[in-house]
């Protein structure tokens, strides 16, 4: 017998074929999982944040929007620079900075002085600026200059010079006066009067804003009315550059400790 005779079939398996496919089943796994992957680490983050993003939109929305209403409110003042320009001036007479200050010593000598009086003490001194109302965001942009006047006169002048402050152009407060009756040396009897003057002026600051809105309307009746009525009230002209004053400072009050 022949050798070959001898020999049983066996499986003849292609395992080029099964490579084939756990190859392919691999790399589309590995890459399911990389997508995956990255889907988690760029999605991830983005809705994490999209509140965030949200909101960060909706403020620049905003602020388009103050944007484009303030150059049509800017461009509408530049239209009517002169009207803006005359009222500005009326304006600052009324509410100050910090350099016209001393005028307002001026103003005050003239007033008492238009009206009869005798001035013996004229001084001033710089007070505190304005506490700003924190829960709503107020921010401080003006403080007070108060004037410690002296005065001899009857009460008609008296009143008189109570009424010319209150029709003065700038704006001043009398929150306390004293008066007294005396006797001059010629015997004619004269109130001596102790008046205490308060008048806001501006602190200027130059800081660029372009988020605030602009919400002047120069066509309002409001507005309108606010300056007819500063027109209506009496400015007085800087008369006197040389009018002898003194310069006080605001005393501070002292704090002490009983001792043990």
């Amino acid at each position: 017998m022949k050798s070959g005779e001898n020999k049983k079939p066996g499986l003849n398996i292609d395992t080029s074929k099964i490579k084939g496919i756990l190859i392919n089943f691999v790399v589309s796994l590995v890459a399911s999982g990389l997508s995956l992957l990255l889907i988690i680490l760029i999605g991830y983050p983005y809705f994490k944040n999209l509140s965030h993003i949200k909101e960060d939109l909706r403020q620049k929305e905003q602020l388009k929007r103050v944007l484009n209403d303030k150059i049509v409110i800017l461009n509408r003042l530049v239209d009517f620079k002169s009207v803006v320009d005359e009222d500005s001036n009326l304006v600052n007479q009324v509410l100050v900075n910090e350099a016209e200050v001393p005028r307002l010593l001026d103003e005050v000598n003239q007033i008492a002085t238009n009206s009869g009086m005798d001035v013996t003490r004229l001084s001033y001194s710089y007070g505190g600026a304005e506490t700003p109302d924190v829960s709503e965001g107020k921010q401080v942009s003006y403080s007070t200059v108060s004037i410690a006047l002296g005065t001899d006169s009857s009460f008609e002048q008296l009143v008189v010079f109570m009424k010319a402050i209150e029709n003065a152009a700038r704006f001043a407060s009398v929150p306390n006066f004293r008066y007294a009756a005396t006797t001059t040396i010629e015997g004619e009897s004269k109130l001596g009067g102790s008046f205490s003057i308060e008048s806001p002026f501006l602190l200027v600051k130059s800081t660029a804003v372009t988020d605030e809105p602009v919400d002047l309307d120069i066509s309002s009746q409001n507005f309108v009315d606010f300056i007819n009525m500063i027109k209506g009230l009496k400015f007085y002209e800087f008369l006197n550059p040389n009018i002898e004053v003194v310069k006080t400072e605001t005393p501070t009050e002292e704090v002490t400790t009983p001792q043990e």
